[in-house]
């Protein structure tokens, strides 16, 4: 364990404490993607029998990217921000609780990007007003030099006409997946990082029929880019914290 934080190498960085316990920061990062995804007009898409749900679970791509924090960052559990569910008001397309494989995706795409010398998955999923004292209680429990806590702000299924034709239209069927990062200092309070990701993957399908095949690689390949760059993002800009 590290003896100290000390300083960040920007003076202002304290400022963006109000992030943890303020309604309104949290709005005005990437939440517009939320209410864009609950107008879209769902299509008539059946869920699929239980046995022939797809996975959400896949390998990350391992960072080959030196460490930037020489320390422990606990994995918080996603807090689900969102103002539609996957399609229709019902996760219930995947062969995994939906909620359950995002997290580990969350854990694991962090631990495969490299940015920490140790990544932990905490079992805590924070309130929407956590304080400052709440997490310094959680750093303590677990040990941990950092936290990363993050929103799912958007993970929906949306079709799209792209074409009319003499049979119908062909439609383009996409997935929209979105989290809200931030990383703390719970010894000060201070966030080093905090950046809203959002990726849309799809495929153009002219069968007119919407099948678990045709959106549950774009459902993986969504949140494996939506990880990775989260990985990137947190190792190019994040602030560095002197010993």
């Amino acid at each position: 364990m590290r003896q100290g934080l000390g300083k960040t190498c920007l003076c202002g960085v304290m400022a963006l404490g109000v992030l943890l316990v303020s309604p309104i920061a949290f709005n005005s990062f990437g939440y517009g993607e939320v209410h864009a995804a609950s107008k879209q007009k769902a299509k008539k898409i059946k869920a699929p029998k239980k046995r022939k749900r797809p996975s959400l679970s896949f390998r990350p791509d391992v960072s080959r990217q030196a460490p930037k924090y020489h320390g422990k960052v606990g994995v918080l559990q996603l807090r689900d921000r969102r103002g539609f569910k996957f399609y229709g008001g019902s996760d219930e397309f995947f062969a995994e609780p939906t909620l359950e494989a995002l997290n580990r995706a969350l854990y694991l795409g962090t631990k495969s990007g490299r940015a920490f010398t140790q990544v932990v998955q905490v079992p805590v999923q924070p309130g929407t007003r956590i304080t400052r004292d709440e997490l310094k209680q959680i750093a303590q429990q677990y040990g941990l030099d950092y936290i990363l806590m993050s929103d799912l702000t958007t993970f929906t299924l949306l079709r799209e006409k792209m074409a009319a034709k003499k049979k119908g239209f062909d439609f383009a069927v996409k997935v929209r997946f979105g989290l809200f990062g931030q990383l703390i200092d719970p010894k000060s309070g201070a966030i080093l990082w905090a950046e809203p990701v959002v990726r849309e993957m799809g495929q153009l399908n002219i069968k007119r029929k919407t099948k678990a095949e045709d959106y549950g690689q774009s459902a993986v390949e969504a949140v494996k880019a939506v990880m990775s760059d989260m990985a990137i993002s947190i190792h190019t800009i994040g602030l560095e914290v002197r010993q």
